[in-house]
């Protein structure tokens, strides 16, 4: 199996923008990179991954490049365990306490002589 490299590029909490939740870019053994995959909810059957789609005369479709199944299996499961770990993340650091800020009189933070 080739290596997937995921990296979530931009999350949205729910109702922001619709049914997306976010926007991942996935890199297949250093070589190969799609941009623009989306991670989007559907209702009943939860998250899924949506590949890039353009354009075209006929109206959008898909992007398409020669996978067989499992792989576009693994690689919509590897997205979303990027998704879930990046969301995760994000509220560990939402309610992780904020470090203070180091008052002293008469001196500005970030200013040393």
């Amino acid at each position: 199996m080739p290596t997937v490299d995921v990296r979530i590029t931009s999350m949205y909490p729910p109702g922001e923008v619709g049914s997306i939740r976010g926007y991942a870019s996935a890199t297949i053994d250093s070589c190969l990179a799609i941009r623009g995959i989306k991670v989007v909810e559907g209702g009943e059957r939860g998250l899924f991954v949506s590949m890039p789609r353009r354009k075209t005369t006929e109206g959008y479709k898909e992007v398409c490049f020669p996978v067989t199944a499992e792989f576009r299996e693994q690689l919509h499961n590897v997205v979303l365990s990027a998704y879930q770990q990046a969301l995760e993340q994000s509220v560990a650091q939402q309610t992780a306490p904020q470090p203070e800020a180091p008052e002293q009189a008469g001196e500005e933070p970030g200013l040393q002589m």
